[in-house]
């Protein structure tokens, strides 16, 4: 079983290799980044979307070929920003309380609000992205990004206590509030959408959660029982949608939804519900989590702690569900299974010098680097579990 300082020395190692790369990299979906797919795809939502999913899925990086050129996805900075701030919560403060404030800094001067006529600070992939449900052009706002960035700027806020963060984090909930499209609302639930002016029929499940956890802690720390009370309707909404055995599909119709229930995505919706509930004392739907933290333990990794793609499906092992699956069991308190998912993910995807291979598979494995889907998650991922480890020294338990 790895140890503390083993840990700690690959976190920092990742930490100093994003901030060598100045926080840019590839991305999962930036395929139409490329001049070459741009001309290829005419226009068409169709070939758009071949190309992402060739690109995507491809076993070699076809990017550095089609001459796709690395970039700042969003999500970078944020992640690397809130592992940053795990370290200086251990009382490591340099260099990491400047990478952070770095990081958030670079979030707060590149929001997508000057893109567009929008209520609030916002933000979305640095690349044009093509899915089966819409297309977004470079820097259109997202629900899942803007969420990802404000809950880095509140963790920014706690530790540090600069203003400007919860400032700006307040103002992204403007964004969720007036410019998403409401797909459902009744006194009791509501569903959003995931970005501005999206057709109804194509609700995703976890960013739901994910906007309800963010807005319950924003309104937790400005005292606004409105947004409190808009959080609450957000994850009733998800709670509806959770299976009988405990799980979630992607979608709000299971047909759209490419797998059965996902990794990394169910992950985030329990992430989502204990953050509510710690911000907001509110026990009601806690049910719903332990029923779906069973679920995801039992059905989402083998027995060795290798992260399954989805519950009816073992291979490829990603990464992201590694990472994920570390910090949604050490946000449980649960030491041994996220060490032990841990061990199995740094064995068979760390390649050293802070880097990440992106996928193990039956007969072909992807081992070049996508900086945040890697190294950034598996960063966020390890720093929690670091934080636990601390916490927990000494105790043997959970």
């Amino acid at each position: 079983m790895i140890d503390i300082r083993h840990i700690e020395k690959i976190l920092s190692a990742a930490l100093d290799r994003a901030h060598f790369l100045g926080y840019a990299g590839y991305s999962k979906f930036d395929g139409l980044d490329s001049p070459l797919v741009r001309a290829l795809s005419f226009n068409s939502w169709l070939f758009r979307l071949i190309w992402t999913q060739v690109i995507m899925r491809a076993p070699v990086n076809l990017r550095p070929v089609l001459l796709v050129k690395k970039g700042i996805n969003p999500e970078s900075p944020a992640l690397f920003a809130r592992a940053n701030l795990d370290m200086l919560s251990m009382n490591a403060v340099q260099p990491f309380r400047e990478r952070a404030e770095s990081c958030l800094r670079w979030l707060m001067g590149n929001t997508s609000a000057d893109k567009g006529n929008y209520h609030g600070s916002c933000w979305g992939y640095h690349h044009p992205w093509q899915s089966p449900g819409f297309f977004q052009p470079p820097g259109y706002p997202n629900c899942y990004i803007t969420v990802i960035a404000g809950v880095a700027l509140l963790h920014g806020f706690r530790l540090l206590g600069n203003e400007a963060y919860l400032t700006t984090a307040r103002s992204a909930v403007n964004f969720i509030l007036s410019d998403l499209e409401v797909l459902h609302e009744t006194d009791e639930e509501k569903c959003i959408s995931y970005v501005p002016k999206m057709k109804a029929g194509f609700a995703v499940i976890n960013i739901n959660a994910q906007a309800a956890a963010f807005m319950a802690q924003v309104g937790a720390l400005t005292g606004e029982t409105s947004l409190l009370e808009q959080a609450r309707k957000l994850l009733s909404f998800v709670s509806r949608l959770q299976t009988s055995y405990g799980a979630w599909y992607y979608t709000t119709d299971p047909r759209q939804s490419l797998v059965a229930h996902d990794n990394y995505h169910t992950g985030m919706i329990l992430d989502a519900y204990l953050d509510y509930e710690n911000a907001t004392g509110d026990g009601r739907f806690r049910d719903h989590y332990e029923r779906g933290l069973k679920f995801y333990g039992e059905n989402l990794f083998l027995a060795n702690g290798a992260p399954k793609w989805a519950s009816d499906k073992v291979m490829p092992h990603d990464v992201h569900g590694s990472a994920q699956g570390i910090l949604t069991f050490a946000g449980a308190g649960d030491r041994d299974m996220a060490l032990h998912i841990a061990s199995w993910g740094l064995q068979n995807f760390y390649k050293g010098e802070g880097e990440f291979a992106y996928q193990t598979g039956q007969f072909l494995s992807k081992r070049f680097t996508l900086l945040h889907w890697c190294n950034g998650w598996m960063a966020r991922g390890l720093g929690a579990l670091l934080s636990l480890l601390r916490r927990t020294e000494g105790t043997g338990g959970h």
